[in-house]
């Protein structure tokens, strides 16, 4: 007997514009480097080096994610001292 509660089709991924974006990107780069379009070598050079600091960004910030997650992970630093209660 089939189970009720599992679906017989597929299920499909929600939509992801961080996904779409980054799939559309890759595609741009292939074709422009897949096919010369006449532009000149500057161009190539600088879409290089803008391709070299999206990476050098991206590693910082993933540096910076890494960082402050220790951080929060990590035991406070400055231990508390004992309390004063004046009892008179």
């Amino acid at each position: 007997m089939a189970d009720p509660n599992l679906d017989s089709e597929p299920q499909t991924e929600a939509f992801s514009w961080e996904s779409w974006l980054a799939q559309g990107f890759k595609a741009f780069r292939r074709t422009l480097f897949r096919h010369d379009l006449g532009l000149p070598e500057e161009f190539w050079y600088h879409l290089e080096r803008a391709a070299h600091e999206m990476l050098m960004a991206g590693r910082i910030l993933l540096r910076t994610i890494r960082d402050m997650r220790r951080q929060r992970d990590a035991p406070p630093s400055e231990s508390r001292g004992p309390i004063d209660i004046d009892w008179d």
